[in-house]
């Protein structure tokens, strides 16, 4: 009985120190829990054991920032930032960046993965730095583009990178735009009051906290960030719905900028906000990848393909308005492009329109065919070894063929009437007087208040009988060089 007892005084005694243990542990582990949320009050971006290492850095960033002020004002001019983003600030914007992304649901790809999505949507292979792009340029620049100039950014442009550290897209944002520093660090926000005085009468700083709309645009930037990246490396259809009402400049700078025309639905987009445009109608049409040649974005013929008619019929008439001027700026000694590559861009062009468009089948090769050296450059290239292209050249060289027969019932019309057609609608090019049935005429669509028509060998507008004052294409002026020569060369 003696020994039992022993042995039960025994467990008693373990159980009691296993019980000191839980609750030293316990108190331990409260104690740790307090410190951990009480740092996360004041950190609420900090969700890793990394990103709680760095964050001194990014405090001490947007501390910098902050009581920098927004901008400057003095005499009652434009707001101008002082401040000198610098790639520390870059750094700093890049992690909280990629921490946004991870909360929002972003999938982050692998380092393969990304580098394919890079390839083919930017045309890029390049080094594994971080490469940082401005909408006005398809290639990496050389120029940092972290000093800020009095227009807020360098080159008065929005760059955005493409970040291999993350594997994301981001911008050089400055940090109140992604954090909200009045909820997250609260001393900062009362220190912003006392630190950033009144410094002169005619000079004003702008405080960040007093922004009116300061936490709208944190949203919007937030916003952008994740839909961007759900959007090209997740291939998620919602955040291109939503990229379409509130970041057309993103998705217009990936055609115009980059080339990217393989997402039809972008395509058909973008096209059909810019293709009455004819200087962002050629951004769409032809790009020159990074370090390659000009090349026409043929998948453009099979999205227009699918539109309506009468658009059909209006992105026609532009795309021969773009012929012209890529003609006149190649005559003029101003093209970009050289004359061997301007040919095939402008063959494919009329080949692929005459396949698209069948109501404009023979509109498109006659503006080649009224230049010698066009003509000659075609058939020395062979037709660029497509001979369809060479049937199609063939058949609508001269705007139409003249069917057998035609001339005998054209003679025995009783009704002839004389008609004035003009090479384009515009009244200083040279026209043409041709006596013909009105059965012969087809109308095909309204330029301005020009019609558009086709007769035997030839297409043209006819004049409207009360013109208006000044012509819709005076300002662009596509009057040929040798203005006798127009019809001789239509003729051939």
């Amino acid at each position: 009985m003696a020994q039992k007892n022993i042995q039960k005084e025994k467990h008693l005694k373990i159980i009691r120190k296993m019980r000191r243990k839980i609750l030293v542990l316990c108190l331990i582990g409260l104690i740790s829990c307090k410190k951990s949320e009480s740092f996360a009050q004041e950190n609420k971006l900090v969700l890793t054991k990394k990103n709680i290492e760095m964050n001194g850095h990014i405090k001490d960033i947007l501390e910098k920032q902050v009581l920098s002020g927004y901008a400057v004002k003095e005499n009652g001019l434009d707001e101008v930032s002082e401040y000198q983003y610098s790639i520390e600030d870059y750094q700093a914007a890049a992690d909280v960046s990629a921490e946004i992304l991870k909360k929002n649901g972003v999938k982050i790809l692998d380092n393969e993965a990304f580098k394919r999505k890079i390839n083919h949507i930017f045309k890029y292979k390049g080094s594994e730095q971080v490469i940082n792009y401005l909408i006005e340029y398809n290639c990496p620049r050389k120029e940092k583009v972290f000093q800020l100039d009095e227009n807020i950014t360098i080159s008065n442009s929005n760059p955005f990178f493409i970040d291999k550290n993350y594997n994301i897209l981001t911008e050089a944002y400055f940090l109140p735009f992604l954090i909200d520093y009045k909820k997250d660090f609260p001393k900062l926000y009362v220190k912003e009051d006392k630190d950033i005085m009144q410094e002169e009468k005619d000079r004003k700083t702008i405080k960040w906290k007093d922004l009116p709309n300061l936490s709208e645009l944190r949203h919007m930037h937030q916003q952008k960030l994740i839909h961007r990246n759900k959007y090209l490396f997740n291939d998620d259809r919602a955040s291109f719905v939503w990229l379409r009402s509130n970041d057309t400049w993103f998705l217009e700078s990936l055609v115009k900028t980059f080339g990217y025309v393989e997402d039809k639905a972008l395509l058909d987009f973008v096209l059909k906000r810019n293709y009455k445009d004819l200087a962002e109608l050629e951004k769409i049409m032809i790009n020159c990848p990074c370090g390659g040649k000009n090349r026409l974005n043929t998948e453009v013929f099979a999205v227009v393909k699918g539109w309506k008619k009468k658009e059909l019929s209006d992105f026609s008439f532009r795309i021969q308005e773009l012929m012209y001027t890529l003609m006149k700026r190649e005559e003029q000694g101003k093209s970009e492009i050289d004359f061997p590559e301007l040919t095939k861009i402008l063959s494919e062009t009329a080949y692929h329109m005459s396949k698209t468009d069948e109501d404009s089948y023979y509109n498109f090769f006659p503006i080649l065919n009224l230049t010698e050296k066009y003509r000659e450059e075609i058939e020395k290239k062979n037709f660029y070894n497509n001979p369809d292209l060479k049937r199609v050249w063939e058949e609508t060289k001269t705007g139409g063929r003249w069917r057998p027969g035609m001339e005998e019932a054209s003679l025995k019309r009783e009704t002839l009437e004389t008609i004035t057609l003009y090479p384009r609608p515009d009244f200083s090019s040279t026209p043409k007087q041709l006596e013909i049935s009105s059965e012969d005429i087809e109308y095909l669509h309204k330029v301005s208040d020009w019609d558009f028509v086709r007769v035997p060998h030839m297409v043209g507008y006819l004049a409207p009988k009360n013109p208006k004052k000044h012509s819709f294409l005076v300002e662009e002026d596509f009057t040929p060089k040798e203005e006798k020569g127009f019809w001789d060369k239509l003729f051939g």
